[in-house]
Order: structure tokens, then C-alpha cells, then sequence
């Protein structure tokens, strides 16, 4: 039987390549004859430059850099020197996970960190840089980024402002007579699968600032420092963030990068199936093994998991889903191909236990999933 494990990182807990290694160990166990193709993807946070490495060609970078909180960071970044491509993941040195839960606040933090990435990139002769935007511990709208390739920002008074969020609502003026490239000569594509936009109920402040450690005093101040800063990005670039979809990934940046820059956004889970050949190997599969961290109403809205599912119904490919919570059940019974979905915890735990349990967790859902597999392969050739 040919199964392709496909899933997207448990949040916190695992990468996807763990997962996928864990799934076979547990399958080979009890299924041995199993021919298991193992394809981690990332939805644009935190795990994607793994899974784009598989599929490309790439060098990887290591670089000095600066966390949210402008500490001394060493991060990694992907360089395709053939292409003049650089693929750059925001969570490398602007990422939450970079940050203890009791020290997040993005009122403070900066994306400084991944503009020196992209700085570093572009003087290694990168023309064209991906950057893939989730996960951030920032809602600074990248003037982080824009601040480390030479742009500044200045309040009424004309003083100098430190690019991070809560400045955001100060900023009077840009000057970017000094930023380190040449426009026409270096072009920025954003990879997401957020379509939020750049202020509102619905976008960055609102809906992901509080989980970066914002207040409920907070997220009016950095909504409002969005509002003020799409107002000055329209009158220096023409643009107003709040009209592009996706403006709001990454705390902003999404929107910030596509003002200043012309930064294109596009799919992100598109853009690494299709970098992974996904579809092929679904048609070539038997059964499709994926999932997540969580399950929920969120996984059918255009995420990455929801597109391995329209795949898998194309090609009439049985899936099951496995994660470490599972909602919205009804939605689930209500996916075509879907014939089986689990989630890896047998009993009550908390989290804490759940997470430093994880894989073991995985490895012993597989085994169950081996022993599945094994029986619908053995009844399936005594019915033939």
C-alpha cells in the first residue's frame, strides 16, 4: 500500500518533519510492507523553510540578527544562488516562539531581525526575496524590516522612533532617501495564507495581537497605529495597505512590505504544494495521512489542509486526519474523502504534558493506523 504523510507542524509541539517520521516509525511497526512517502509541509510560519528545502535546490544561510526584543540572534535562511531567489521565514528571527509566553508583547517587539536577513540576502546578490509570514511575535506592520534596509520613521516633532508597534500610531513622516537597494532591481513576494486586512475588527491588531501578548488597551492602540501608518504609506507610495488582501499577515507586515516595496502576496500552501509536487503524489497515493496541531473551523477556511483535501477528492483519495485536538467534528463527517479522524490524545493530560509527549503520542497513533491499513489491504484483496 502507498501512503503519503503529509502533515502541516503541531504548533508548540513538533515539526511536521517529526511528525512524519514519527507516523512511519508507528506504521512500519505494525504495517511493514507499507510504502510510506514522507512530505512535511508549513503553511508559511514556522517549519516552512524545511519543507522548501526538500524541494529546492538551496543553500542554507546563517546570519547575525536580532530578535523581536533586538537581542543577538543567529537565524537561517534559504539562498537559491542559480535563481537570485532568497526564501526567508519571519519566525527565524521574528517569531513568537522566540519568546517565553510571561515576556510576549508586541507593543515592544520588532521585525527588525528579519529585515537584516533580508539585507544580508540582498548583498549575497538576491534579486528576488520570499518571505514567508507566520508566526510572528510582532504588530509592527515591518517597519522593523523597512528600519534594517535603511527607511525611517520620524513623529511630528521630527524625532527618530524605534520601529516597534506601539510607534506606530506616531509616525508623521518616512524618509527612505537612504534605503540599501535599488527598487527596480530587487523584487519581494509574500507567502501566506492570511487574508486578513491591515486594520479593523478583522485584522492584524484585532484578531492576532493578543496572542503576541496584547491587552485589550493594547489592541485599540496597535489597530489605531495601523489606521495611522496605512494613512502615511498612501501618501508616500500612493498604496493604502487596507485595500490588499492578506495585509494583515505577520502582524502587518504582509501590508507594510506591499506598500513600500510592491511586494506581491500570494498562497502560501499553494505555493509549497506546488514547490512539492503535491498533487502528484497524491494521485500517485493510496491513502493520504495529514493534519495538525488543531483541527477546528479555521482548517476548511483556504488553509493548507483544506487544499491537501480538495486534492485528495479529485483523485478520489481516502484521507486520515490526525491532531492533537479535534473540533468541529461535523465539518470533518462532512468531507468527502475524509474516512477517518483522531486525535493523538487517549486520555485526559494537560497540555504541558501533552506537548513534551507529542511524538510518542504520534508513533503510537501510527502503529493503531498501521494495524488499519493493514486490515483494509487484507480485506480489500480477499474481495478482489
Amino acid at each position: 500500500m502507498k501512503i503519503l504523510i503529509s502533515p502541516d507542524k503541531f504548533k508548540d509541539a513538533a515539526t511536521a518533519a517529526d511528525i512524519c517520521v514519527a507516523l512511519e516509525k508507528g506504521i512500519k511497526s505494525t504495517f511493514p510492507e507499507a510504502v510510506c512517502t514522507l512530505k512535511p509541509l508549513a503553511d508559511g510560519g514556522e517549519g516552512t523553510l524545511e519543507s522548501i528545502s526538500l524541494a529546492l535546490n538551496a543553500q542554507w544561510i546563517s546570519c547575525s540578527t536580532q530578535d523581536p526584543f533586538f537581542n543577538p540572534l543567529e537565524a537561517k535562511y534559504l539562498l537559491l544562488p542559480e535563481k537570485k531567489m532568497a526564501v526567508i521565514e519571519t519566525a527565524r528571527a521574528s517569531g513568537i516562539e522566540l519568546i517565553k509566553p510571561e515576556n510576549r508583547n508586541c507593543m515592544l517587539t520588532s521585525s527588525i531581525g528579519t529585515g537584516i536577513l533580508i539585507r544580508d540576502a540582498i548583498e549575497k546578490g538576491a534579486t528576488e526575496i520570499v518571505l514567508t509570514v507566520g508566526g510572528t511575535a510582532t504588530n509592527d506592520a515591518a517597519i522593523g524590516i523597512a528600519s534594517a534596509l535603511g527607511v525611517r520613521y520620524f513623529d511630528k516633532e521630527g524625532e527618530s522612533l524605534l520601529p516597534i508597534g506601539q510607534n506606530l500610531r506616531y509616525i508623521h513622516k518616512i524618509d527612505d532617501s537612504e534605503l540599501v537597494f535599488n527598487r527596480n532591481k530587487v523584487s519581494f513576494i509574500i507567502a501566506t495564507d492570511v487574508e486578513n486586512p491591515f486594520y479593523g475588527q478583522k485584522g492584524a491588531a484585532h484578531v492576532f495581537s493578543r496572542q503576541k501578548g496584547a491587552d485589550e488597551e493594547s489592541v485599540l492602540l496597535l489597530d489605531n497605529g495601523l489606521k495611522n501608518y496605512a494613512s502615511v504609506l498612501e501618501k508616500h507610495t500612493q498604496i493604502n495597505p487596507q485595500n490588499i488582501t492578506g495585509s494583515g499577515a505577520g502582524g502587518g507586515i504582509g501590508g507594510g512590505v506591499a506598500a513600500l516595496f510592491g511586494a506581491k502576496i500570494i498562497s502560501a500552501a499553494d505555493w509549497i504544494i506546488k514547490l512539492n509536487d503535491i498533487e502528484k503524489h497524491i494521485s500517485d497515493s493510496q491513502i493520504l495521512i495529514t493534519g495538525e496541531g488543531k483541527i477546528d473551523s479555521q482548517t476548511w477556511e483556504g488553509k493548507l489542509i483544506s487544499r491537501l483535501l480538495n486534492l485528495a477528492t479529485n483523485y478520489q483519495v481516502p484521507v486520515i486526519a490526525i491532531c492533537g485536538t479535534l473540533q468541529d467534528v461535523e465539518k470533518i463527517a462532512q468531507q468527502p474523502n475524509v474516512m477517518y479522524a483522531t486525535s493523538i490524545l487517549k486520555s485526559p493530560m494537560t497540555l504541558e504534558k501533552a506537548i513534551v509527549e507529542t511524538l510518542d503520542l504520534v508513533e503510537k497513533q501510527g502503529i493503531l493506523l498501521g494495524k488499519l491499513m493493514k486490515k483494509l489491504k487484507s480485506s480489500h484483496e480477499v474481495g478482489s
